[in-house]
């Protein structure tokens, strides 16, 4: 925030009786315009879980069983927590990563690699503009450190103070390893930060508030006037002073001066206010914005952050490269850790036999209860089909699907125990 290194910021000072000048001790304040864009936009992009589909025109019982397990898997390692990390880094910092690896144990697991942890990330693509190489830098120990991840091998650089070749500007290959994955292990991820188009506009209100507030702070509750001619000493009264007036003209007067409604400050300081939610796409809702007189439907809100939602349904295309890239190397590292851990010795081949696509749900405020009752009417009116219904529900589990059919399995069972049970046998003999 630059208005604390603002100098232009004017001080009020008054004057002492000893004839000195004293400034009137101000802190200026920076309003987090900045962290409250940041958390709309991440809100609306990553509120609801990926959406996943197996594109699969006509599934079987294995192909569905794998894509259950990514899914249960996918939650169990809180892979979604970690795409809103990334997004929430991406749109602080302008650029950010997430490397998929495998732990000691051998498991698929993730980390966040960002500017605030000392990570300085360089993407190297071809004259196509295709991913070839990602290469990110940092400190450590004190030294310089440079690790480089292509298609199947991780290449780790490292620079040495005191020796220089000539030729590599001291930078020596310390390490070069597979890194296990049939591809670039590094998903990243580089644009603007969340509140890029209006900065200059929150550094205007933020010097027109912190001016503002100065003024308030010397001369917002008014002062004392007394005019006249009066003596040094004043008499007291039930303690009062009064003072009498010996001018001739005897026009003395005393009355208390409030200062002028700062109006045009106040409408300024609004029109900065909703510029700045036009400029970054985002809406502020207070409660003092929410009139509770009539029943708000979901429409009006919807409405009412139309910004934040054209703004989310737009970036989330934008991220669906990292989306796909992130379903790709975990479905993989996860096939190569339960092949590793003998759960499931087919598990490569089965999971490089399932399609599985994933999509952002841009989050949108509504009533879930209503949501779901309307999926409910969609399906009793075939509009929408049981498949579908599950997915969109809120209240499905990973596994949903799997558990309305051993449900519909039991019950067909039951049925057909009953039906046999409940049968009778006649004997009929007949004679001539």
């Amino acid at each position: 925030h630059s208005i604390h290194y603002d100098e232009n910021i004017p001080s009020i000072c008054v004057k002492l009786n000893n004839g000195r000048i004293r400034d009137i001790q101000f802190k200026r304040t920076a309003i987090p315009f900045q962290r409250i864009i940041k958390d709309k936009q991440v809100l609306h992009l990553t509120g609801n879980p990926l959406q996943f589909t197996l594109m699969e025109t006509e599934p079987n019982e294995k192909q569905n069983g794998i894509f259950i397990l990514f899914k249960q898997y996918w939650e169990l390692r809180n892979q979604d927590g970690m795409l809103r990390k990334m997004v929430d880094a991406q749109k602080s910092y302008g650029d950010a990563g997430i490397l998929f690896y495998y732990d000691y144990r051998g498991e698929i697991k993730s980390r966040l690699l960002s500017y605030a942890d000392g990570y300085v990330i360089c993407s190297h693509n071809d004259d196509n503009g295709d991913r070839i190489m990602e290469s990110v830098y940092y400190y450590q120990n004190g030294l310089e450190i440079i690790d480089s991840y292509d298609d199947t091998f991780m290449y780790r650089y490292e620079k040495d103070p005191e020796g220089d070749n000539g030729t590599t500007d001291g930078w020596f290959l310390t390490k070069q390893e597979k890194h296990g994955f049939n591809e670039i292990p590094l998903v990243t991820k580089r644009g603007a930060v969340a509140w890029n188009d209006v900065q200059d506009l929150i550094e205007t209100y933020e010097i027109i508030f912190n001016v503002f507030n100065a003024i308030q702070k010397r001369f917002g509750w008014g002062v004392l006037y007394i005019k006249g001619k009066f003596g040094d000493k004043g008499q007291k009264l039930a303690g009062n002073i009064i003072l009498n007036d010996n001018s001739v003209e005897g026009n003395g007067d005393a009355k208390f001066l409030t200062p002028p409604t700062p109006t045009n400050t106040i409408e300024t300081l609004e029109q900065l206010e909703e510029a700045i939610q036009k400029g970054s796409s985002t809406t502020f809702i207070l409660p003092k914005d929410i009139r509770m007189s009539g029943d708000v439907s979901g429409v009006a809100i919807q409405l009412t952050q139309s910004l934040d939602i054209e703004k989310s349904l737009q970036e989330k295309i934008e991220w669906q490269n990292v989306v796909d890239k992130m379903t790709r190397l975990f479905k993989y590292g996860l096939a190569n850790e339960l092949v590793a851990s003998q759960k499931e010795t087919t598990a490569i081949t089965d999971f490089d036999d399932i399609k599985i696509h994933a999509e952002f749900k841009v989050w949108i405020p509504r009533n879930e209860y209503e949501y779901n009752q309307m999926l409910t009417i969609l399906k009793g009116a075939d509009v929408l089909s049981q498949e579908s219904a599950i997915e969109l529900n809120t209240c499905s589990k990973p596994d949903e699907k799997q558990r309305v059919a051993n449900e519909a399995e039991e019950i067909r069972k039951r049925e057909k125990g009953d039906d046999s049970n409940g049968q009778i046998g006649f004997n009929v003999t007949t004679t001539e």
